[in-house]
């Protein structure tokens, strides 16, 4: 009897071992969607959420969670990568990765889910001793599945930061919102074969770039961190693995317009949280001829690198970025930012000539073209004293559905002994960008009818850019709001200072 008891537990144990083993082995051979076929076709969104499922159900690290809903009804979703610390210490960097904006780029989304797999097949199990890392592989599922850049009622979601007509747009707003990460990963791919690029003789044919936040009013110490040392991370760790780099730039053939690196406007989603001090991060892999599945495994590994490369560098310099992050934060928050908020930028040149590597369009070889018209600095040039907040009418749907959209701090009342400014925008004056004349207003027997909106929160440099009229990236600019800066007395929104 005694015996038949040990051999009993023996092969239990044998069972239990073969069982680990097993699921082991079944763990590594887990394969996304594309994969699976060779990368014969990018996954489809039915695939994506079922993989992220399956991935959750493997992994005791990773958790679901459906935010949103696209405009045709599709779930989006984000994958929670996260130890569960039973004693926890240090805060831990948080980190937002989102990939498929624009339906037609498909390799980021593809990267991202070879993340999710080498994060539930336990390779990357070390980034998650200091950090969480939430993964949206596709915020763009309507065009995704027909391969165009738009979603389904034609809005380009990566001009959609600002406004927020989306409604994928707005619940990637809302997840950040919730959770307020220190570093956000905005992942596309760019398109370099060009009608105008092959008349001039060559093409851009780097496997990545990555720009950095360019906006100069997001805190300096975040973005001088994030050009001189990430990129030179990521710009080491692509070319071990054979790859090639280059800071993110854009502008056509040299000898047709300006090179520079991407815009500094916060409509996009690396500035439009870029904006609330976040470090962040837009990476540009290089697309397709066909825009869609030509050489699409080396673009989805290409992308899967530079998200490792980028991870790896951040849990070595965890402390110093969530740090940064913070403090900048807690300035925008305690009203301790800087006084005044550039409106209007430039383009400017740094007196150095860019050299630019290129394929050449007709023979194949790689090639330097010298770029005499590069501008890689941004300098103002309007620049407002940053004030105590604005008064918002309460009549006015659009803005108060906007500021409800961005869950704007606003109260009830002004500060006391605070005085109002208005813009009076005589008629002989109104040809934009014409300064138009600040005045005194005393409002104070109408100020029911206006919320105040103070500039002491997180979002104090964006509500300047947004409000002011004469910003040349505000709300003025913008579709279905420029019924703000028509022909008028006074500009409807007022200045608390």
């Amino acid at each position: 009897m005694k015996n038949n008891t040990i051999n009993t537990c023996v092969r239990i144990l044998v069972l239990l071992f073969l069982a680990e083993f097993f699921t082991a082995c079944a763990s590594q051979t887990m394969q996304t969607p594309a994969e699976s076929t060779g990368f014969s076709m990018p996954s489809m969104h039915e695939e994506i959420m079922n993989f992220c499922f399956a991935a959750a159900r493997q992994s005791k690290i990773l958790e679901t969670d459906i935010f949103g809903q696209s405009v045709e009804g599709r779930d989006l979703i984000v994958v929670k990568a996260a130890k569960i610390d039973e004693t926890p210490g240090a805060e831990k960097l948080r980190v937002l990765l989102f990939a498929q904006q624009h339906g037609n780029e498909q390799a980021g989304k593809e990267g991202a889910l070879l993340l999710i797999r080498d994060l539930a097949n336990g390779l990357l199990d070390y980034l998650l001793d200091n950090m969480e890392i939430w993964i949206v592989p596709q915020v763009n599922p309507d065009g995704g599945e027909l391969n165009q850049r738009r979603n389904a009622i034609n809005l380009d979601l990566n001009r959609d930061h600002l406004v927020q007509e989306a409604p994928e747009t707005r619940a990637l707003h809302g997840l950040f919102r919730g959770w307020l990460p220190h570093v956000t990963i905005d992942v596309h791919e760019y398109q370099p074969y060009r009608e105008s690029w092959a008349e001039f003789g060559g093409y851009k044919n780097f496997d990545m770039q990555v720009g950095v936040n360019t906006n100069i009013n997001i805190e300096k110490d975040i973005r001088i961190f994030s050009l001189e040392k990430v990129l030179a991370a990521i710009k080491v760790h692509l070319s071990d693995h054979g790859y090639s780099f280059h800071n993110y730039i854009v502008g056509p053939p040299p000898t047709e317009g300006i090179t520079r690196y991407s815009s500094t406007h916060f409509d996009d989603g690396r500035q439009g949280f870029g904006i609330l001090n976040t470090m962040s991060f837009i990476f540009e892999g290089i697309n397709g001829r066909d825009g869609f599945k030509e050489a699409l495994e080396r673009r989805s590994q290409v992308q899967l690198e530079t998200m490792k490369g980028l991870l790896h560098f951040l849990y070595l310099q965890t402390d110093i970025v969530t740090d940064m992050v913070n403090t900048a934060r807690n300035d925008l928050n305690k009203g301790l930012a800087e006084d005044w908020v550039a409106i209007q930028t430039e383009y400017v040149s740094s007196g150095e000539v860019l050299m630019l590597p290129l394929k050449s369009s007709v023979t194949g070889e790689d090639t330097l073209v010298v770029v005499e018209r590069y501008k890689p600095l941004v300098e103002p040039v309007l620049q407002v004293e940053r004030p105590r907040g604005y008064l918002i009418p309460r009549m006015d749907e659009r803005l108060m559905k906007w500021v409800e959209l961005h869950d704007l701090l606003s109260l009830n009342n002004m500060p006391a002994g605070a005085e109002v400014f208005g813009w009076n925008f005589r008629p002989m004056q109104f040809d934009w960008p014409e300064k138009p004349l600040k005045t005194p207003v005393d409002i104070s027997v109408r100020h029911e009818q206006y919320i105040y909106i103070p500039t002491q929160q997180l979002h104090s440099n964006f509500l300047v850019l947004a409000l002011e009229p004469l910003s040349d990236i505000g709300l003025v600019q913008e579709p279905g709001f420029d019924y703000l800066l028509k022909e008028q007395d006074w500009f409807p929104v007022y200045r608390v200072e």
